[in-house]
């Protein structure tokens, strides 16, 4: 397993319900254009995957977020990848951008700053513990 891949991770707590989340998150493309579903769980956790392109990398990026309640609170995990190969050493940071643009986009939707955010630059499997 190597120690560098170009993808990024984003752990987050929003001081908002878990309804209110999910409507943001599946009404961002950037965030849910592929793929939303609410699993039949306790606490209720929701699957986005969305994409977007990358002009300075002439690529799409892949975007996959988790949303989790937290009773009156609710966590918010992104994961963004390039799916470039290692051996283009760099996406330009288009990967970090992508799970920054979709924070950021949650935050000024919801009208709420994010607590407690955790920030993975080269995520991979190693490192998933990191974010919850």
């Amino acid at each position: 397993m190597s120690g560098r891949v170009l993808a990024h991770g984003v752990k987050a707590v929003f001081p908002a319900n878990f309804e209110t989340v999910i409507d943001v998150v599946r009404s961002y493309d950037s965030a849910s254009s592929i793929y939303f579903t609410v699993l039949n769980t306790r606490p209720r956790v929701a699957v986005a995957f969305g994409q977007k392109f990358f002009f300075r990398i002439n690529h799409y990026l892949s975007c996959m977020v988790l949303v989790i309640e937290r009773g009156s609170e609710t966590e918010v995990r992104i994961v963004t990848h390039s799916g470039l190969p290692l051996s283009a050493f760099s996406d330009y940071g288009a990967s970090a951008d992508y799970a920054l643009d979709v924070l950021n986009h949650l935050s000024k939707s919801l009208g709420a700053s994010p607590k407690d955010v955790v920030e993975i630059d080269y995520m991979d499997v190693t490192k998933s513990q990191r974010l919850g």
